[in-house]
């Protein structure tokens, strides 16, 4: 702090009042002068003088003259004037203490409130360094940050003698090795006054702080000084107090930037989610429509009366809740007429759920139907069962007569309920369901064996649908050829194939024990193996052909098998023609190897 100046102290009116009083009070000449001499108050005299010092902190800063007889009172001036400059410089040292308390707190006030409102870490520190020119004197300054992935330094903010600049430049880490790397590695600040350098035109003194976070150190600030100022403590603990506002204030415009990216890249990804749901949903229309045209009644082809009778019944039965039984031999299209039900009806944009009860192992039935609860045994994953995930749509139950009875009963009850309960859960589940069931059995032969429940068959058959067999609808033969024809042709690569008319009447005469779907895959065999593109009555299989000479036409009419020798000699053929592979003969028949050994254990082959 700068000394007291006593002249110009005792030049304001009231201190020279009280000063020429004091002089006076002393009888003898005696004089006041400052640290050159020059008189501020009083009398020198002629005579021989002596001087007494006027100190503050021992240090002369004025001294009293006066004649040896007046030298008592001289000392006691110089010692009222050194009391009265201590007082005066403790009150001076207080109003300066208090003035820079003053501009700290304003400073660290309004550099919280100017950085509050900034979004950029650049503004941060152009700010910084602006507010902290106010209390701390120096001549440049900046402010550097750590890039962790390129594991460079790169100047955030800097300033020189009145200029600011942004980062414009990079340095690599081992480049700011002395200050700026110590501080950084450290984590502790320095201050260094005086420090000369070879091609410096004079000493110049530094502080450096971290730019600590709670968690890490992401920089450094520095302020330089070339005019001989000689940084103190309480310089460095302002400085500090700055450097960790600064720190905290980019980690959390770093961290607002980073948030606001990764939401710009949410937006883009809802959007694309968005685009792409629009995508799926329109897709999810057209598949529907197409699964509406695909299993319309339409795709039931036939002129016979029996086909235009089962056409007229779906459309009366297409919005009904009630169920339904579809019965025929094996092959007829019981499931294409299940499916023309549903999407023909209100339940068309909901889910239909096939289920081939032969196929499902007794022990996991169940769990196939209901569901199971998560942990219910090792390795077990919650999973809906058939039942709920045909909710508000159609449950087709396939070869109905083959399931245990068992299963059986608990179909029963959840049909009377409404609601199913998973393996393993305690809480009923409603449902919103129409069953729909398919057999090519008789149940009432089957109920009469106790094979089948008298109460659920009246469960189901609420709506009964006969598909009668080929053989009863020789009308709709021509028209299915014709059908199959396209559709095999395209799918084998097979343009403008055609049949010839001594292979249509001989497909025509034939029996068809595996009904449509073994015209279905006589066609396709056909196509497959005709040289020319035209199928001949030679490109037909040995079954065909041998049927057609056997029979005949003037003959009496032979007796008409039952259904049951019809399935014998079905299976019969199925297994003979492909050397009793029961997986390749359950795969002619369309049926599972599994249904295929229990028709063989029923029909005793």
């Amino acid at each position: 702090m700068e000394a007291l100046n006593l002249k110009k102290f005792f030049s304001k009116k009231e201190n020279l009042a009280l000063l020429d009083t004091i002089i006076g009070l002393a009888g003898e000449p005696t004089a006041v002068l400052d640290n050159a001499g020059n008189l501020i108050s009083g009398v020198q005299s002629a005579k021989k003088t002596s001087f007494y010092p006027v100190n503050i902190e021992g240090k002369t800063v004025g001294q009293v003259s006066a004649t040896a007889s007046g030298k008592t009172a001289a000392e006691n001036i110089a010692a009222i004037l050194s009391y009265i400059a201590e007082a005066r410089s403790m009150e001076r040292s207080l109003a300066d203490e208090l003035l820079k308390k003053y501009k700290e707190s304003h400073l660290l006030y309004n550099i919280s409130d100017r950085i509050a409102l900034c979004t950029e870490q650049a503004d941060i520190a152009n700010y910084i360094i602006s507010d902290l020119a106010m209390i701390i004197k120096f001549e440049r300054a900046s402010i550097i940050t750590h890039n962790e992935i390129l594991n460079v330094f790169e100047i955030l903010a800097f300033y020189d003698d009145g200029s600011y600049g942004e980062a414009s430049f990079k340095n690599q880490a081992g480049q700011i090795e002395k200050i700026n790397g110590k501080v950084f590695k450290s984590g502790r600040g320095e201050i260094i006054n005086n420090i000369i350098l070879s091609n410096a035109r004079s000493p110049y003194s530094l502080m450096s702080a971290p730019l600590k976070t709670k968690e890490k150190i992401i920089g450094v600030i520095n302020v330089f000084s070339f005019k001989g100022i000689q940084y103190t403590a309480s310089d460095f603990k302002l400085f500090s107090a700055i450097a960790s506002y600064t720190a905290n204030s980019i980690e959390i415009t770093r961290l607002y930037n980073a948030e606001k990216e990764r939401v710009k890249e949410l937006q883009k990804k809802n959007e694309e989610i968005s685009a792409a749901k629009e995508i799926v949903v329109n897709e999810n229309i057209n598949l529907k429509q197409n699964l509406r045209q695909k299993f319309s009644p339409k795709k039931i082809l036939g002129i016979s009366e029996p086909i235009k009778q089962i056409l007229d019944k779906i459309n009366k039965i297409a919005d009904i809740p009630s169920n339904v039984l579809i019965t025929g031999e094996s092959g007829t299209g019981k499931e294409l007429v299940a499916k023309a039900v549903h999407y023909s009806g209100n339940r068309a944009d909901k889910p239909f759920i096939a289920i081939n009860c032969s196929a499902i192992p007794e022990s996991i039935f169940e769990s196939e139907l209901f569901g199971i609860e998560k942990g219910i045994a090792t390795g077990v994953d919650k999973r809906k069962g058939k039942i709920l995930e045909a909710d508000n749509g159609t449950l087709f139950l396939d070869e109905i007569a083959d399931m245990p009875l068992a299963g059986q009963a608990k179909i029963l009850r959840i049909i009377q309920d409404r609601e199913v309960v998973p393996v393993g859960g305690s809480s009923p589940i409603r449902f919103n369901v129409r069953i729909i069931a398919a057999t090519n059995k008789d149940l009432m032969k089957e109920i009469a064996k106790g094979n089948f429940r008298e109460d659920l068959f009246y469960r189901l058959n609420v709506v009964s649908l006969n598909i009668p067999p080929l053989r009863e609808r020789k009308d709709d033969i021509p028209i299915l050829i014709n059908y199959f024809l396209k559709i095999t042709a395209l799918k084998l690569g097979r343009h403008d194939i055609k049949c010839s008319p001594e292979a249509v009447r001989a497909l025509a005469n034939h029996d068809w024990p595996g009904n449509i779907r073994e015209l279905e895959n006589e066609i396709e065999r056909a196509v497959a193996l005709s040289i020319s593109g035209n199928i001949t009555r030679g490109d037909l299989s040995e079954n065909i052909l041998r049927f057609g000479q056997q029979r005949d036409y003037n003959a009496p009419e032979r007796r008409i098998m039952s259904i049951e020798e019809h399935e014998i000699s079905v299976v019969r053929k199925a297994l003979e023609s492909s050397n009793w592979n029961k997986t390749a003969a359950a795969k002619i028949l369309g049926i599972s190897r599994e249904g295929l050994r229990k028709k063989m254990i029923k029909l005793g082959i």
